[in-house]
C-alpha cells in the first residue's frame, strides 16, 4: 500500500488524496465522512482532498442524499493522465528546441574503465561517414579491428598509426611504429596514448596503462579535434621521414643533443652527471 501511495504522489497526488482514492477503490460509493474513516485522513482535511480528486478527474461526485463519491476506474484515469502527460512532453520538446540557444561551450565527457573506453572508440569509428584518424596500440587493436574493417568496406577513409603491430589490411592507410620507438613513447608518457578522430567533428583521447584504470575524454570541441588530428598527422610524417634515413643517423640526431633527447624521451641527458656533481 505504501508503494502505491508513493507512486500516486509521484504523479502529483498529495498523501491524503492518495489515501482517499485508494479507499474508494476498495469500497464505493462512500460519503466524505466514510472516506475519512476508511482512509485515516482527518475529517478537517478530507473535503479538501476530495475536491482535489474531483478536479483531477480521479473520482466522481454522486448527487445523492447524503452526497457520495465513486472512483474513476484506474485504467481510464491513468490512461487519460498518461495521454495528457505525453501531449505535454511532446509540446515541450518541440517548442523548447525552437528557443534553445546553441551551446557555446563544448562538453568534455570523461570515460572510465577499459570496456567503456573501447566501446566509445568503436562508436566513433562506426558513425564516421567520411574519414577516421587512428593512433592505436597492438594491445587494443583486436577489439576495434572489426569496426575498422567495416568502415573501410563502407569507403570511409582511414588513416592509422599503429604501435608494435604487424601489418594488417583492415586499417586503411596504415603506418607502423617500430617496437623500439613505440617503447620510448610508452615510457615517456607512462601510458599507451590512443586517439580516434571522427569526421573532423569528434575526438576521443584515451590512456591505457598497466598501473591505472583506463580512462578517456570525448568531445566535439573543434580545437581539441584539430589538435588530436595534427598530432597523428605529424607523428605519421615523422615516421615516414625516419624510414628514409638509417636508424643510426636518426639516433645521432637526437641522442647527442640534450634538448632533443629531452623532447623525445622526457629525460635529461645529463641527469646522471648532475647527480654525481651534487
Amino acid at each position: 500500500m505504501e508503494k502505491l501511495i508513493d507512486s500516486l504522489m509521484e504523479i502529483g497526488f498529495s498523501k491524503n488524496e492518495s489515501k482517499a482514492y485508494l479507499s474508494l477503490l476498495k469500497q464505493s460509493p462512500l460519503t466524505g465522512y466514510e472516506i475519512s474513516k476508511q482512509s485515516g485522513v482527518p475529517r478537517s482535511m478530507i473535503y479538501q482532498s476530495i475536491n482535489k480528486l474531483v478536479s483531477h478527474g480521479a473520482i466522481n461526485e454522486v448527487r445523492s442524499d447524503p452526497l457520495t463519491y465513486t472512483p474513476v476506474p484506474p485504467n481510464e484515469f491513468i490512461g487519460r493522465l498518461r495521454h495528457e502527460k505525453e501531449e505535454t512532453f511532446d509540446y515541450l520538446q518541440e517548442n523548447l528546441e525552437q528557443i534553445q540557444h546553441p551551446p557555446e561551450v563544448h562538453v568534455i565527457r570523461h570515460i572510465q574503465e577499459r570496456s567503456a573506453v573501447i566501446d566509445r572508440m568503436n562508436d566513433l569509428i562506426s558513425k564516421a561517414n567520411q574519414e577516421v584518424w587512428l593512433s592505436v596500440w597492438d594491445s587494443e587493436l583486436h577489439e576495434i579491428e572489426p569496426y575498422a574493417k567495416k568502415a573501410t568496406e563502407s569507403n570511409v577513409r582511414l588513416y592509422s598509426l599503429l604501435f608494435n603491430c604487424q601489418p594488417t589490411g583492415h586499417f586503411g592507410r596504415a603506418f607502423y611504429h617500430h617496437p623500439s620507438t613505440a617503447d620510448i613513447e610508452e615510457q615517456r608518457m607512462n601510458q599507451r596514448l590512443t586517439i580516434v578522430v571522427c569526421d573532423n567533428k569528434e575526438v576521443m583521447i584515451a590512456g591505457f596503462s598497466k598501473e591505472t584504470v583506463p580512462s578517456a575524454v570525448h568531445t566535439q570541441d573543434p580545437m581539441l579535434v584539430l589538435l588530436a588530428k595534427e598530432y597523428i598527422r605529424h607523428d605519421i610524417m615523422m615516421k615516414v621521414m625516419s624510414e628514409h634515413s638509417s636508424e643510426e643517423k636518426m639516433n645521432q640526431i637526437w641522442k647527442g643533443d640534450s634538448d632533443l633527447f629531452y623532447i623525445v624521451t622526457n629525460e635529461l641527458l645529463n641527469k646522471k652527471n648532475n647527480k654525481g656533481e651534487a
